[in-house]
């Protein structure tokens, strides 16, 4: 496909690095003239140095030729000039990244006036939904939801006291089970394991679970028998996915609190969450923290702006009783210190958006990719056409890559775990944990 990305903050990095080891024909446009050096040093790409929002600049990228055009710059009016004119230029479809939610609400109503664009994304709001139900699922690290929420994919940590330390992937017989889950894959020092009969989970181990939605309360309290559903989360900043957390956790009857250093900012959210208790103050000062009662906290969750605040602020609250941390960054780097410092849960919104696009981006066949911050490995919905050889026999007379695993399929409204013994038919959600690298051999198992 030919490409054009407008934007080379992190999301449009990301994006390009993605879409270009996939070999799709990728330009893009950025007008920071330090960060264009920096990429076309990096990316076999072709970048242009201007603002994305200048027909002149689209023209040079050869927009009337172009398969998808992304507009992903930090400014919800340039994104929506980019794709109002990528659509009167007769690019085939246009992605827009908006942050303004309610401007996202309006935009994405109107059938006639919605500046051409086929895909709205709004990272911050991304990691609010990660968030809430990270917090909804104690005791794990990542979520994703696939087939309309019917089966759910959790990461976990092996602790000391885990039921599952030194255990045999062949000894989790269903009938010991009667809730059924399956282990899609270990992280184990770094290193991604595809577990078979034979394999081991070690303590420390990071795993990644695949289930049915009516399995994930029982999973929990095998994993943990001393776990309960939160009562009470600590929100430290008033940003749009602070507010978003707050708000959906405030109408599920968790006690809220949120902690926002800038009075205007704090008085100004108090009046639009009512059933949220707003404080102003700095989180990194344990007065703040006892006043919010976080040593009783289930979860404290750091939202601000400020990445080193985020990182802190969830060490101290961790520190004086939290039971769980999570926090937001756009950091990387943060990702390989977060066992050290003991915090339960990292969040990156662009890693989100760049998700949500790249689903758009392979299209056929793939309904949605899950890329996670500890691995290189990805799950991947597809749905298989008709005479797909995925469809042709069981599971387990298919050579399917070894570096893949289906895990769960969905069929109407029934959600089960795949087995040697399945058969996928046409029109089934599946969902396969797999490398990164055999992405384009799994899509050929599923293409007509």
């Amino acid at each position: 496909m030919k490409i054009i990305i407008v934007g080379a903050g992190r999301i449009g990095r990301n994006l390009a690095k993605s879409l270009v080891e996939e070999n799709h024909e990728v330009y893009l446009i950025e007008k920071n003239e330090e960060r264009v050096k920096k990429l076309g040093d990096k990316l076999d790409i072709k970048v242009i140095l201007g603002n994305g929002a200048d027909p002149d600049m689209l023209l040079r990228a050869q927009v009337e030729q172009a398969d998808l055009v992304i507009a992903v710059t930090t400014n919800d009016e340039t994104n929506l000039v980019v794709c109002s004119l990528a659509a009167s230029f007769g690019a085939k479809r246009r992605i827009a990244r908006v942050r303004n939610t309610s401007l996202k609400e309006t935009l994405s109503r109107s059938t006639e006036n919605n500046y051409g664009i086929d895909e709205f994304i709004n990272p911050e709001l991304l990691a609010s939904e990660a968030i809430v139900k990270t917090i909804l699922t104690p005791g794990a690290s990542e979520v994703a939801d696939f087939a309309g929420g019917k089966i759910l994919l959790r990461g976990f940590d092996v602790l000391d006291n885990s039921p599952l330390g030194g255990i045999k992937m062949e000894d989790l017989r269903d009938e010991d089970f009667p809730w059924p889950f399956l282990i899609v894959s270990i992280i184990r020092q770094g290193k991604v394991i595809i577990p078979k009969g034979d394999a081991s989970i070690e303590k420390g181990d990071h795993i990644y679970v695949l289930l049915p939605a009516a399995s994930l309360g029982e999973f929990l309290t095998y994993v943990n028998p001393d776990i309960h559903m939160p009562k009470k989360a600590v929100i430290y900043g008033a940003t749009i996915t602070g507010t978003q957390v707050a708000k959906k956790l405030s109408l599920t009857n968790i006690n809220t609190i949120m902690i926002e250093e800038n009075k205007q900012i704090a008085e100004e959210v108090a009046t639009r969450l009512d059933r949220v208790t707003v404080i102003n103050g700095p989180p990194t000062e344990a007065d703040i923290l006892t006043e919010c009662g976080i040593e009783v906290a289930d979860a404290y969750v750091a939202t601000s702006n400020d990445d080193d605040a985020n990182l802190i602020s969830s060490v101290l609250a961790k520190k004086m009783g939290a039971k769980s941390t999570i926090i937001t960054t756009q950091n990387p780097d943060y990702v390989t210190i977060i066992n050290e410092l003991r915090i339960d849960a990292i969040i990156n919104p662009h890693l989100l958006a760049v998700k949500q696009i790249l689903h758009l981006v392979r299209g056929r066949v793939i309904s949605s990719v899950t890329k996670f911050m500890e691995t290189d490995a990805e799950v991947l919905e597809l749905v298989p056409e008709d005479e797909a050889p995925i469809t042709k026999d069981l599971l387990k007379n298919i050579k399917f890559p070894r570096s893949a695993i289906v895990g769960a399929v969905c069929r109407g409204s029934q959600a089960m775990l795949a087995n040697g013994e399945t058969q996928i038919r046409p029109g089934d959600n599946v969902i396969v944990f797999c490398d990164k690298n055999s992405t384009n051999k799994i899509q050929q198992f599923f293409t007509g």
